[in-house]
């Protein structure tokens, strides 16, 4: 595949580049970092400016487009540090509306480019110890989800549970009767959720299908989110470089610094070009979760080495967090710890080792 941005994907990202740069700046993430909760005016302009609407259906009152387009906007969203669940909300959608019910889905995908409605996936985790699993017995759903991302501001929680001994996600208001939510901090500072459920409301968003269609699509969303955090860095860096003199020239002038920047950049391109094939195979129904794992521990190594590379090349200014380089080392590793470490994505990886895998 050809993993070029088309014309309007490129005029996507720079229309969207120019309106962070002018109204969301670090001073106002560093403001919501400290108060808690969503960025809501930002919200609004996205759902006002149609960028929720991209990758739903015309029948639900979509754009039409690609996942791709997606991930250029979340791409964006996460090198200006924004605090918003586009992910949750966006990958949640999709999996209600590709493999749930026809009248739910509308709902919910209207109700989302609207602005209205905002979704945190609440799933099982790798980790057993992630809460008593929920079940869901005549409608009413009771258990508890640890680590959600967003799970006290959004309006929605699309949990997966058991029913009958049959998985499936179910729609749950935050709002509702029998739903507590209990606020976590991260490395981020990006909210984060302990959820319980006790005989909440539940509605059947869809089973095994759109389950799995979540996980594959959370993940190579989130290997974008580390794909941005070290694109970012990285032209910081070489920005940084090209500018701070010492004995008498450029720093970006010497060897030594020129082979890190060069390593640095091909640990991101390499990254890119695996997380945007995964986002591409997720869109056309023809990813396999090893290809996805394998796209999310590059880019979550990515996130994780470049941004720390890059406060090595910045010296002491880069240690300091009046800079906004400490945005991106904190959110590209907690990003590559999400829906999946390098570790556990290499695992899954390793245990498909035996299969024939067929050239594409």
């Amino acid at each position: 595949m050809d993993t070029t941005l088309s014309e309007t994907q490129r005029l996507l990202r720079e229309s969207l580049r120019d309106y962070l740069g002018n109204e969301v700046p670090f001073d106002r993430i560093r403001e919501l970092e400290r108060e808690g909760g969503a960025d809501q005016a930002l919200w609004e302009y996205l759902a006002g400016a149609g960028f929720l609407a991209l990758p739903f259906a015309e029948a639900h009152g979509g754009e039409g487009g690609e996942l791709t387009d997606t991930a250029v906007v979340l791409e964006e969203l996460t090198r200006r540090a924004c605090i918003i669940p586009f992910l949750e909300t966006t990958a949640s959608a999709l999996a209600i509306a590709r493999h749930g019910d026809g009248a739910l889905a509308d709902e919910v995908v209207r109700g989302v480019i609207g602005g209205a409605i905002t979704i945190a996936p609440a799933l099982q985790g790798s980790t057993p110890a992630n809460g008593a699993s929920p079940r869901v017995v005549d409608g009413a759903l009771s258990g508890e989800r640890r680590f959600v991302d967003y799970g006290a501001e959004v309006t929605h929680h699309l949990v997966e549970a058991t029913e009958n001994g049959e998985p499936g996600l179910y729609l749950v208001e935050t709002a509702a009767d029998g739903v507590a939510t209990e606020s976590l901090s991260t490395i981020a500072r990006t909210p984060l959720a302990h959820c319980t459920y006790e005989g909440a409301p539940a509605r059947r968003a869809g089973g095994a299908e759109a389950l799995q269609f979540l996980r594959r699509a959370g993940r190579a969303l989130c290997a974008v989110q580390c794909l941005g955090n070290a694109q970012q860095a990285l032209d910081m860096t070489v920005e940084y470089v090209g500018m701070r003199v010492q004995f008498g020239r450029p720093i970006g002038s010497f060897q030594a610094v020129q082979h890190h920047c060069a390593n640095m950049a091909t640990q991101t391109l390499s990254a890119r070009f695996l997380t945007y094939r995964a986002v591409w195979c997720v869109d056309q129904g023809i990813a396999t979760d090893r290809e996805i794992a394998k796209a999310k521990a590059l880019a979550s190594r990515a996130g994780t080495e470049v941004t720390m590379q890059a406060h090595i090349l910045f010296g002491g200014i880069g240690y300091t967090e009046e800079y906004d380089l400490h945005f991106f080392s904190r959110h590209g590793k907690e990003r590559a710890l999400a829906w999946g470490s390098a570790e556990e994505c290499l695992r899954v990886a390793a245990d498909t080792l035996d299969e024939v895998q067929p050239w594409q």
